[in-house]
């Protein structure tokens, strides 16, 4: 299993509007399904606080993410850090989440080309890295009040582009929307490719009108800073804090000290669909259908 690295009881002091009993009669409920694995105390916490401490859509999302890391193999098997091809994805782009937070208590993550070469690119490993490394993350710096994306557009071409599977795209959105253990606040585009507008066409089919709403493109980096303080950023975009490759660096390293666990946590981490109260669910039932899960809810 994944380390849990934060403090439960520093948690609920941080976050007192957080109901220590709602947390726990939640672990005793998934504890009681049949189907699922048993929880820990600190993973429930993690939904809770990205479902706005509410419990029924905290376990609708358990529910939703459990599923989804059982039937979308494409997203969530072959997790061997050690293979070429794990180690090929893990360095195409920045794992960066930044050290310090906004003003408002937000996480910045940054995405950012580090090989730029499109023979190099393979979405459904990169989406894959990312799951892995954000489930990791979490589980090491606790609670956060949410997060923010910034995507740097730099390197990515046309070329690029055409390798993009549209079902896979599909799938990480509905993910994405639907299943997280956080909460996302804002995209923050930068560096703007040129053909924005075939990007977006291949995107917005698959985005909740909620999600779109909080994407930002800027023509110019110092329109971020009015989200993102330069103090936030690294030195890449004029800020004081290390740079991104030094950042990916530590997670790199981070990923790969967890092979142990990563394996064992792709044991546990799943459903038992036989085990199922009522009709056992497939893949092919998780798309194109609107079932009683997590509605989004973005500020």
């Amino acid at each position: 299993m994944l380390s849990i690295d934060f403090d439960l009881t520093e948690q609920y002091a941080r976050f007192p509007k957080v109901k220590v009993e709602d947390v726990q009669k939640i672990v005793a409920w998934v504890h009681n399904q049949p189907h699922m694995p048993n929880l820990s105390e600190a993973e429930v916490l993690l939904f809770y606080f990205a479902c706005k401490c509410s419990t029924e859509v905290t376990k609708q999302v358990i529910d939703k993410n459990l599923t989804w890391h059982t039937h979308v193999e494409e997203l969530f098997s072959d997790l061997n850090v050690q293979s070429p091809q794990f180690q090929r994805a893990i360095n195409i782009c920045s794992l960066a989440p930044l050290p310090t937070l906004t003003p408002e208590g937000y996480r910045v993550l940054v995405f950012k080309f580090l090989d730029c070469d499109v023979s190099n690119f393979n979405l459904p490993d990169i989406i894959k890295v990312y799951i892995l490394f954000t489930d990791i993350f979490i589980r090491k710096v606790g609670l956060q009040k949410g997060y923010i994306l910034i995507i740097d557009q730099s390197g990515f071409t046309l070329g690029h582009l055409s390798r993009i599977n549209i079902m896979l795209l599909k799938k990480a959105f509905y993910y994405f929307q639907e299943a997280l253990p956080f909460q996302l606040k804002a995209f923050h585009f930068i560096n703007v490719v040129t053909f924005l507008d075939k990007f977006l066409a291949l995107c917005t089919p698959f985005m909740k009108k909620e999600l779109f709403d909080i994407f930002h493109f800027h023509n110019k980096l110092e329109d971020l800073f009015q989200y993102v303080p330069l103090d936030v950023l690294p030195k890449d975009y004029g800020g004081s804090e290390v740079e991104i490759k030094q950042i990916h660096e530590r997670s790199r390293r981070m990923i790969i000290s967890k092979h142990q666990e990563i394996i064992e946590y792709k044991k546990f981490y799943r459903i038992d669909e036989k085990q199922r109260p009522g009709k056992p669910k497939e893949a092919s039932d998780l798309f194109g259908t609107q079932g009683n899960f997590k509605k989004l809810e973005f500020d």
